[in-house]
């Protein structure tokens, strides 16, 4: 079991130091980087080993309708940091246009088309969506809003796990489903009216395994993490399980969880909320949660560290992404993390903007160096971005400003592939919400000297981080909204999103996906993408899915059996009940021919 240290404060307070040559305003975009002003108010180790369960998704029962009719119709968050009426204050101004003119296209042009259903048959286009099924449905998860994205796929047959909200369900490639819909709540070993929320879900490549994370809480003092990992390719199979509450704070809410992994272990991160009434508090802060996959994929009792109380520029950040390393051929010296200014900069929420992105590396993640304890070193750097603003609310036909866009967070998985980062926001351009997307090459120097006891490169820190590219899509007056970015093998990415307008034809809300080569210029795409799922009616539930999901496919599948990797796509579009479903599709470039 670990243990807290006295040598953590020590490391910190000099981790700091070293980090703090230089500031740069959060609120001022960057052509180059700088390092960070950073801070970690509090690190330890799990306080006792949490216990494992074991289950085999195949064995529990189907959603059922007393299930259904027992599951909580309410979602909470995602809480961002400012009360209901200054949010939405906030949002109406940016609706109003205060973000500058949207920026010129590639031809110097600012005009722009909506993405469309199919491939158009005009080069350049994006890649054309090669197989797609429909997947769960807001039927599926007892009407519960809104719709996050959660999805993962196997390197054997390459079954798709599924995820929204509180049901799951196992896919093949062509669309039969295998299994469920399942209850998050019969996963985790929780009555059916527990309160689960925000699932996220990553396949392990190097060792085959699934995993699926999300949150559990009552409301009123007690928050959890639940943990799972499949134990081999089949998610239809045996899992284990944990759950354990929040270690940094108790009486919290823990907001928005995300989800990372790399070959030493996967990583979780929430935003806390103190519980006060029918919650939820002013904002506090977010931790990370780092937990070995030794002991993940043994199956046995599970301890972790954990850090929160994280500060850049004396401000507490948010929803700050564990990046996700998915590919076999790659093990990186630590575990990256990429987020955005957000809920205390930039005027609240960054409605005034904010610039820059916030770089961070975990080395010497589990505490342990040449059988000695040390805690993890944490270093950051800040990269040059775009400024980017609070996004106004999503227009859809006969209902301006009625889907809920969020803030300038980092809501997709981000990823790492091949020494670089991938990560996307949504931003503003003029009254409509653009969607950013950005290629990051963080650096890593040889030795921390703060590491002390130990070996030259047991603690790499971070010396630079370099946003290399950034591309957008302008909506020019429609929507843009909630990307998530996948990069391939080659380093081709897919991102998909979601899409809506006031009046153009297919503007109900919809989800679509924008592709690029690695061999691209930078700051373009060559289209805006293509829809997969479209909208058939206006969606008027307080909640819109805040998060889509992408996922890399290790071998090729679809036409002709083509073995080139491929990038799995998944979000939700508005049916014609004006309910939520998804839609699941697999692209990627198959000749040279594509651009």
């Amino acid at each position: 079991m670990l243990i807290e240290t006295t040598l953590l404060r020590a490391v910190l307070n000099a981790t700091v130091a070293a980090a703090s040559l230089a500031i740069i305003s959060p609120c001022a975009g960057a052509a180059e980087t700088s390092p960070l002003q950073f801070s970690v108010e509090r690190s330890a180790a799990a306080p006792a080993p949490v216990a494992v369960r074991q289950i085999r998704l195949n064995a529990l029962p189907d959603a059922s309708a007393a299930d259904m009719a027992a599951r909580p119709q309410f979602r909470v968050g995602p809480l961002t940091g400012a009360s209901a009426e200054v949010f939405a204050e906030r949002k109406a101004l940016a609706a109003k246009g205060g973000a500058p003119a949207p920026r010129a296209q590639p031809d110097g042009s600012a005009t722009v088309r909506p993405p469309v259903e199919r491939p158009a048959g005009i080069a350049p286009a994006s890649a054309p969506i090669q197989t797609s099924f429909a997947g769960n449905t807001e039927k599926d998860c007892a009407r519960a809003a809104p719709s996050d994205q959660a999805l993962a796929v196997g390197d054997g047959s390459e079954p798709i796990l599924q995820v929204n909200q509180d049901c799951v369900s196992v896919w093949s490639p062509s669309g039969t489903r295998l299994l469920g819909p399942k209850t998050l709540q019969a996963f985790a070993g929780l009555p059916a009216s527990a309160y689960v929320f925000d699932p996220r879900a990553l396949y392990d490549w190097h060792n085959h395994r699934f995993i699926l994370a999300f949150g559990d809480s009552d409301l009123v003092g007690s928050s959890y993490y639940d943990i799972a990992v499949s134990q081999s390719d089949d998610p239809t199979g045996l899992w284990s399980v944990w759950r354990f509450p929040t270690p940094s704070q108790s009486q919290v809410l823990n907001d928005f969880i995300r989800l990372g992994q790399d070959r030493q272990g996967v990583y979780i991160a929430s935003n806390l909320f103190p519980m006060m009434g029918s919650c939820c508090g002013s904002f506090l802060w977010e931790e990370w949660v780092l937990l070995p996959k030794s002991q993940l994929y043994s199956g046995g009792p599970l301890s972790y560290w954990y850090l929160s109380g994280i500060q850049a520029y004396n401000q507490y950040t948010d929803s700050t992404q564990p990046v996700n390393v998915w590919s076999p051929y790659d093990n990186p010296r630590a575990e990256f993390l990429v987020g955005s200014f957000n809920m205390n900069y930039g005027g609240g929420n960054c409605v005034t903007g904010c610039g820059n992105l916030l770089n961070w590396a975990i080395s010497n993640q589990f505490g342990w160096l040449n059988g000695n304890l040390y805690p993890p070193v944490v270093s950051a750097w800040v990269s040059g971005s775009f400024t980017y603003y609070l996004p106004p609310n999503a227009s859809q036909p006969g209902a301006p400003n009625s889907i809920d866009t969020l803030d300038t967070r980092i809501t997709g998985q981000a990823t790492y592939n091949s020494g670089f980062l991938y990560a996307a926001l949504t931003t503003a351009d003029n009254s409509w919400s653009d969607i950013q997307s950005y290629r990051i090459a963080p650096m890593l120097g040889n030795e921390d000297p703060n590491c002390a006891g130990a070996f030259a490169g047991d603690c790499p820190r971070m010396i630079g981080a370099l946003t290399v590219d950034s591309k957008y899509i302008s909506g020019n007056g429609n929507f843009y909204y909630y990307p998530t970015p996948q990069s391939d093998l080659e380093g081709n990415v897919t991102v998909v999103y979601n899409f809506s307008g006031p009046s153009c034809a297919n503007c109900f809300p919809s989800v679509g996906y924008v592709t690029e080569r690695v061999t691209q210029p930078n700051q373009t795409f060559y289209d805006n993408g293509q829809l997969f799922g479209t909208g058939a009616a206006r969606y008027l539930q307080p909640a819109w899915g805040r998060y889509t999901a992408a996922a890399a496919a290790k071998l090729g599948y679809g036409t002709g059996g083509v073995d080139t990797p491929g990038i799995w796509v998944a979000g939700a579009f508005a049916k014609p009940d004006g309910s939520w479903a998804t839609q699941i599709g697999y692209t990627g470039f198959t000749t040279p021919n594509q651009p």
